[in-house]
C-alpha cells in the first residue's frame, strides 16, 4: 500500500510541475500581453538617427522556449563607420530572465569576461539606463574573434543590469520582460576591457536606441 501511495504522490508531482511549466512558458496558449508586446518589436525603426539598419533573420525556434518574439538587426553608422548588432527578445520573465551571454555564447565557444555596470547617459528627464558590459573571445586553430557585449533587461520600469533577473522579475509582478543585446566586433583591435569608454561605439548607438525603445515598447494601449 505504501508502495502505490508513494507512486501515486509522484506522478502527481510530475503532472502538477508540467502543468506549472507549461504555464510559465505559455505552452498551451499565447498570452495576449506576450503577444501584442511582440508585435510592437516590428514596429522599432530601421533607421534611428545616424544609425541604419537591416533585419537579420531570425530562425523558429532560435530564440529558445518561452519567448513571445525577438528580432536581431545589424545597424551601420557611416559617420563613425562602425557596425553594431542588436537582439532583443521578449516573453515571460522566467524564459527571458534566464539566459545570460555567459550561458549564450559560453554554449558557442566563448569565454565572457568579467562584467561591469556601466550607466546610459539618456537626453530625456528619466533616469540613466544601466547595463551589464563584457568582452567575450572565441578561440580557434587558425583565428580568434573578439566580440563586445551590452545588455539589460526592462520590466517597464526602465533597462537593469540585473545580478539575477530571475529574481528581480517575477512574473506575478512583471507580465512580460524585455531583454536587450548590442553587441560588436572587436577582432584586432586594441580596445579589450574598454567598454565603458564614452567614444564606445556601443554606448553611442544605446544612447540613440532607447528612446526609440521606450516610444515604441512601452507606450500605453492604442
Amino acid at each position: 500500500m505504501t508502495r502505490w501511495l508513494f507512486a501515486g504522490t509522484a506522478a502527481l508531482a510530475l503532472v502538477a510541475a508540467g502543468i506549472v511549466h507549461g504555464f510559465w512558458t505559455d505552452r498551451w496558449s499565447a498570452s495576449v500581453d506576450t503577444t501584442e508586446s511582440a508585435s510592437r518589436l516590428n514596429d522599432i525603426p530601421l533607421m534611428i538617427d545616424d544609425w541604419e539598419g537591416k533585419e537579420i533573420e531570425v530562425k523558429p525556434g532560435q530564440a529558445g522556449p518561452g519567448v513571445a518574439g525577438c528580432i536581431q538587426r545589424r545597424y551601420f553608422n557611416r559617420h563613425l563607420q562602425q557596425t553594431v548588432v542588436l537582439a532583443l527578445v521578449n516573453g515571460r520573465p522566467g524564459p527571458v530572465s534566464t539566459h545570460t551571454p555567459e550561458v549564450c555564447y559560453g554554449a558557442s565557444g566563448y569565454l565572457v569576461g568579467q562584467r561591469k555596470a556601466v550607466q546610459v547617459a539618456l537626453d530625456s528627464k528619466g533616469p540613466s539606463a544601466q547595463f551589464w558590459t563584457s568582452d567575450a573571445v572565441q578561440t580557434k586553430v587558425t583565428e580568434e574573434k573578439k566580440i563586445r557585449i551590452f545588455w539589460a533587461w526592462n520590466g517597464g520600469e526602465g533597462w537593469v543590469a540585473a545580478k539575477d533577473a530571475r529574481q528581480q522579475f517575477p512574473r506575478f509582478r512583471y507580465p512580460v520582460l524585455h531583454k536587450l543585446y548590442v553587441l560588436r566586433d572587436i577582432s584586432g583591435t586594441a580596445e579589450q576591457g574598454k567598454g565603458t569608454s564614452k567614444d564606445e561605439p556601443c554606448l553611442a548607438f544605446l544612447q540613440a536606441l532607447l528612446p526609440e525603445l521606450d516610444r515604441v515598447l512601452f507606450r500605453g494601449p492604442g
